[in-house]
């Protein structure tokens, strides 16, 4: 997670910034998969396809 905040620009980064945005990067991956899994059972799938997953964030994060 370090590098991903030193990438955006931030020069020293506390370990608990590091924590913080680890669990809030998980807590949206598990928002996007469980409305995935929601659009692929309405399209008769048990599969979560690609589609699936951009769909459920553009729904969930308006992109």
């Amino acid at each position: 997670m370090d590098r991903f905040l030193r990438n955006a620009g931030a020069e020293r980064v506390g370990e608990d910034a590091s924590i913080k945005l680890c669990q809030l990067l998980e807590d949206s991956a598990e928002e996007v998969i469980a409305k995935a899994k929601v659009l692929a059972r309405h399209a008769g799938r048990n599969n979560v396809i690609r589609e699936d997953i951009v769909l459920a964030a553009n729904l969930l994060y308006a992109l």
